[in-house]
């Protein structure tokens, strides 16, 4: 099945049950908790439905339509995401200590540092793990409840075991980022989990794609005055890259190859 054709499924559930969760996604379409929150997240971009703790809900009334046409195209998202890990990558230096987030986005930066010598990596992503595990970077993990549907790690133990480190640099992600409200996300003990991050990290780097900026999601983070710099994809707005620089905020802008 299509990506295109799994997300108007999707969609259709939504329409009857008013909530979807990821491993609904993962046990009715035979697909991995990263490819279920893709396509969450590309629906989210669409505003067609909005994420929550492990799933989502309808954003409003969505025309099935819109999901047909020849915009809908299945890749939309990744490609800045794998832009922006790209980049993201480069700030990178070897015999550095950084910290890597949990989401997809901070993802595509572990994929890009598989070469690096004498690199030590600490996160609390299980997909990081994963992604590290056969190289040769020192990689450590944090200790605390596994998310099953978001391979996250996280909790009251994992904050703990977090203040025993310090890091020069920090790659975070985000569910919603604002300029007033700063950072959030979907799951209150990530979004807390932010702040001891940035209190730990000499640089804190801020990867996201255009369509988290300008909204907030459930669960406040940290202040973007704690963020030294961001990395997004060149679609960002006006508002926002104005906001960002004002703050004194380096800002970095990615293009992504069109197909």
């Amino acid at each position: 099945m299509l990506a295109r054709e799994r997300q108007i499924c999707i969609l259709d559930i939504l329409d009857k049950n008013r909530i979807i969760k990821i491993s609904e996604i993962v046990k009715s379409f035979s697909v991995s908790n990263e490819t279920a929150r893709r396509d969450l997240e590309f629906l989210q971009d669409q505003n067609l439905v909005k994420r929550i703790y492990g799933g989502a809900v309808p954003a409003t009334t969505f025309d099935k339509n819109f999901v047909n046409n020849s915009a809908f195209v299945e890749k939309q998202g990744h490609r800045e995401r794998a832009a922006i890990g790209k980049e993201a990558s480069k700030l990178i230096n070897e015999g550095e200590s950084i910290f890597l987030d949990v989401g997809s986005t901070v993802h595509e930066v572990s994929r890009n540092i598989k070469r690096l010598k004498n690199l030590t990596v600490i996160t609390n992503s299980v997909l990081v793990l994963n992604e590290l595990a056969d190289t040769d970077v020192a990689l450590f993990t944090l200790g605390g409840k596994v998310n099953h549907d978001e391979r996250t790690i996280s909790g009251k133990l994992t904050e703990f075991v977090l203040q025993l480190f310090f890091v020069d640099k920090a790659f975070i992600g985000a569910g919603g980022i604002t300029l007033s409200g700063g950072i959030s996300d979907y799951n209150i003990d990530e979004a807390l989990l932010k702040n001891t991050i940035c209190e730990h990290a000499a640089k804190v780097i801020l990867v996201a794609h255009s369509g988290k900026f300008g909204k907030n999601a459930f669960s406040a983070g940290c202040s973007l005055s704690k963020v030294n710099t961001i990395i997004t994809d060149s679609k960002i707005s006006k508002e926002y890259k104005d906001g960002i620089r004002d703050m004194g905020i380096e800002l970095i802008l990615t293009d992504f190859p069109k197909e």
